[in-house]
């Protein structure tokens, strides 16, 4: 399965999440493996998935594994503070996706973003440009389950 090297690295719905407590983050790394990560106050859970392009314009995610638990301290995903035992996962999805222009709040100009025009990806539709240079390491869950 071909992928799209546009994917490639962190996207976040943070900066598009206005007014909103909660927020998504997908991870896309070269070898195929990546992760979507879903956290509040509260909260956070992470799946890691496998993911290809079946099609131009087609994002096809393999979940692998899934862990919930607390997030550690300080802004954004980056590590638990505890967790539940992580459960594999084998659900396939398919998101048609374009890229293009997000609007973070009324009135602001528009940031780079993949915009995934039917289904949502971890509750979002929209996900703003990040990093494209990211490791295994960026993945929350990295402490939690090693890589195969």
């Amino acid at each position: 399965m071909d992928s799209d090297d546009q994917l490639l690295g962190h996207w976040s719905s943070l900066p598009l999440s206005y007014g909103v407590m909660e927020a998504s983050e997908l991870g896309f790394l070269p070898d195929g493996w990546g992760w979507s990560a879903w956290f509040d106050v509260g909260g956070m859970s992470v799946t890691r998935f496998r993911w290809g392009c079946p099609a131009p314009g087609v994002l096809e995610l393999r979940e692998q594994w899934t862990v919930q638990g607390t997030p550690g301290p300080g802004a954004g995903p980056s590590t638990f503070a505890s967790t539940e035992p992580p459960r594999q996962a084998d659900g396939v999805t398919r998101h048609p996706y374009a890229f293009g222009l997000a609007v973070p709040y009324p009135g602001a100009e528009g940031i780079p973003a993949v915009l995934f025009t039917d289904e949502p990806v971890e509750f979002c539709h929209e996900f703003a440009r990040g990093p494209i240079g990211i490791r295994r390491e960026d993945d929350p869950s990295h402490l939690v389950l090693p890589y195969a």
